[in-house]
C-alpha cells in the first residue's frame, strides 16, 4: 500500500496544496497497515494514548505528545496497544513544494530529502519544543477554520519546514555500506507486500512472497517480522479481515460470497478469524451500528 488507503482524509486545503491534515480510524487493531509514501514527509502526533509503531525496521510503542517523522518511502505500520490512540497525523508533499514556488525558505537539503530526521522525538529532546508547538498551531487553526485559516496553516508550514532544515540539515550522502544494505531489503520487501495486496483474494503462500521480494523464505520471515511488526500470517489475516469488514459493512454481499473474494475460501474460516482478531462474528458486526467519524471540531489541545 504506498500513498493510498482507508484513511479518512479530514482536510485538504485545495488540490494543489502541498499539505494535508487528518485521523485514520481504526481497523480492529491495525491502525494503518504497512505502507509508504512516495514524496511525501509523514509526521505522527500522538495526542493521547499509546500506538504501537514499526517504522523502517524501528520498533516501539508511542506516548501522548510524542511526534513522530516519517521520511518518503520508509515502510511503516501502526497498531493498538490497549484501546484505540487519539492522534494526528500530517502530510507534506515535498514534490509539490519542490516543484511550486510554495517553498522558498526552507533549504535545499529539505526538498530533497538530504536530511537525517529523528524518527521520534520527545519530551526533552533537541528540537522537539519548537516542532511541537507549530504542530499544535497548525491543528489549532485547522479545527477553528477562522478567517484566513489557510494562510496562517502555510506560514506555519514555512517555519515547520526552516525548523527541520536548520536542526536536521546534516547531509546523509556518506551512508555507510550498511544503510544501503538495509535500503534495498526495504525496497524488495515493498515488492512483496505490494504483490500481497494485489492477490489477497488468492491463496498465498510464504514462497510466493518470498519470489517476490529475490529471497529465500527463511530471510524474508525474518525482514517482514523485523520491518512490519507482525509475522507473514498474522498480516495476511489482518490484511484481509480489513477487506472483509468494509465489505461487510459497506455492502449486501452474503458472507458466504465475501469469504471467497477475500481469500478465506468459506465462511468457517471467515468465522474463526474474525472471532480471534474482532471478537465477533462476521454477521454480528453487520448488524452492529457503523462507528461514527472521528470529528476534529470536537477535539481540544
Amino acid at each position: 500500500m504506498t500513498d493510498s488507503g482507508n484513511n479518512q482524509y479530514l482536510a485538504m486545503l485545495g488540490d494543489t496544496y502541498p499539505f494535508n491534515l487528518f485521523q485514520p480510524e481504526c481497523v480492529g487493531s491495525t491502525i494503518f497497515p504497512p505502507h509508504w509514501h512516495n514524496d511525501c514527509l509523514e509526521l505522527i502526533y500522538v495526542r493521547q494514548g499509546q500506538v504501537e509503531l514499526h517504522i523502517g525496521g524501528r520498533s516501539f510503542v508511542g506516548q501522548a505528545g510524542d511526534l513522530v517523522l516519517i521520511a518518503e518511502g520508509v515502510i511503516h505500520s501502526g497498531y493498538v496497544v490497549d484501546t484505540p490512540p487519539d492522534y494526528y497525523t500530517i502530510l507534506l508533499d515535498r514534490s509539490r513544494l519542490a516543484s511550486s514556488d510554495f517553498m522558498n525558505v526552507a533549504s535545499r537539503s529539505m526538498l530533497t530529502g538530504k536530511l537525517r530526521l529523528p524518527v521520534l522525538l520527545q519530551t526533552g529532546d533537541d528540537g522537539y519544543t519548537n516542532c511541537i508547538t507549530i504542530i499544535r498551531s497548525i491543528i489549532e487553526e485547522y479545527v477553528a477554520r477562522s478567517a484566513g485559516f489557510e494562510l496562517a496553516i502555510k506560514s506555519y508550514l514555512h517555519v515547520l519546514l526552516l525548523v527541520l532544515a536548520r536542526e536536521y540539515g546534516e547531509s546523509a550522502d556518506g551512508e555507510d555500506v550498511r544503510g544501503e544494505a538495509a535500503k534495498r531489503r526495504m525496497e524488495r520487501l515493498k515488492d512483496a507486500i505490494s504483490y500481497i495486496e494485489a492477490r489477497y483474494s488468492d491463496k498465498l503462500t510464504v514462497g510466493e512472497a518470498a519470489r517476490a521480494a529475490g529471497m529465500s523464505p527463511y530471510h524474508f520471515c525474518r525482514v517482514f517480522k523485523h520491518a512490519v511488526g507482525r509475522t507473514f500470517t498474522e498480516y495476511i489475516h489482518l490484511y484481509r479481515i480489513g477487506k472483509a469488514e468494509v465489505l461487510i459493512r459497506d455492502t449486501d454481499l452474503p458472507i458466504t460470497r465475501i469469504a471467497e473474494q477475500t481469500g478465506f475460501g468459506t465462511i468457517q474460516y471467515l468465522d474463526e478469524l474474525f472471532k480471534r482478531y474482532r471478537g465477533c462474528t462476521p454477521m454480528q458486526l453487520r448488524r452492529s451500528p457503523a462507528p461514527s467519524s472521528a470529528d476534529p471540531n470536537n477535539k481540544k489541545m
